[in-house]
């Protein structure tokens, strides 16, 4: 009992290591990779900004073992995670101002949110419906392009700013990095992330199996933290740096991607029930959440006090969802 407690605890300790660190590598890859192709900022930002494929790989390789209340539940505690821990370190460490042009970005990413979330309360995420889910981040990627015109023109400005700076102060001599080592960083990400994904559904089955927990809870707790863990790290640096913003968008186009994409994925693997302790806890608690979110944006500010109460409300969840 002990030996798999604590091979099952291994494996998820590995497997969050692997996925952060593949994650990390992949990102860095694949934003030099974009540089030397000559994709636009814009693009750039908007990938590295919502891609979560540590949570992405997790659910889908969940659901592909057979276990898809495992990956309905790591998408519902991920987003809590970040809404409640990252937002709350962040506000603990530094009180947060939040501009007034994030407004439109969370008005979007709720209304997207809403029909996988419906789809969950119903009891069930389809194959079909996975597929929809897909669709629709689709077309609410292509939206946030269309009609960003301006964040177009003020990236693009401040890149060409940024090349003119590192003109005047690097050397002539100096030179771009290479390709190759870009390559290997994405191929090196996709590869740990490969063999994380795995390790980590692995020990959330054998930890699920070996404490009497559901697979649901688990994946609301144990792993949502570990899937979650980029976006803590994302938060208690952009406290340090006072890049609210950054953290805040963030957070909102990661909660609209696992949604969607994470989500619909899973599902389109093969199709997901939902475990009820999930329904009754976990996801109520998830779009509660949000609404504290959308309003606090509203109220452009984020005081310390409101970051302790995020981080005591993550902890009363934690122990709703495993005494369930």
């Amino acid at each position: 009992m002990i030996l798999t407690l604590l091979l099952a605890l291994g494996l998820l300790a590995v497997g969050t290591v692997l996925l952060l660190l593949g994650a990390d590598w992949f990102l860095d890859g694949a934003s030099d990779l974009a540089r030397v192709l000559g994709v636009s900022p814009l693009v750039l930002g908007v990938v590295l900004a919502g891609l979560e494929p540590e949570e992405m790989l997790t659910a889908a390789i969940a659901s592909a073992r057979g276990a898809p209340t495992l990956a309905v539940g790591n998408v519902v505690g991920t987003n809590v995670t970040i809404v409640t821990v990252a937002l709350g370190l962040s506000a603990l460490i530094f009180p947060m101002v939040i501009d007034r042009g994030v407004r439109r970005q969370a008005l979007i990413a709720t209304l997207v949110s809403i029909v996988p979330i419906a789809l969950l309360f119903l009891g069930i995420v389809t194959q079909l419906e996975g597929v929809l889910l897909l669709v629709v981040f689709v077309g609410y990627t292509i939206f946030l392009f269309r009609t960003d015109r301006e964040a177009v023109r003020r990236m693009v400005e401040l890149e060409a700013d940024d090349d003119e700076n590192d003109d005047d102060q690097k050397p002539q001599t100096a030179r771009p990095r290479l390709e190759w080592k870009s390559g290997l960083l994405t191929i090196g990400g996709l590869a740990a992330m490969a063999a994380g994904g795995p390790a980590i559904v692995e020990g959330a089955l054998r930890f699920a199996q070996v404490v009497g927990l559901s697979q649901g809870a688990v994946g609301a707790t144990i792993v949502s933290l570990g899937t979650g863990a980029e976006m803590i790290a994302l938060g208690v640096s952009a406290a340090r740096k006072k890049q609210s913003d950054i953290l805040v968008g963030g957070i909102l186009g990661s909660f609209a991607y696992n949604l969607l994409v994470t989500l619909g994925l899973a599902a389109t693997i093969h199709s997901i029930p939902v475990d009820p302790r999930v329904t009754f806890i976990a996801l109520p608690v998830m779009v509660v959440v949000h609404l504290v979110l959308l309003a606090l944006i509203w109220s452009g500010k984020i005081s310390r006090v409101i970051g302790g109460f995020l981080i005591v409300t993550y902890a009363v969840y934690l122990i709703a969802v495993v005494l369930d």
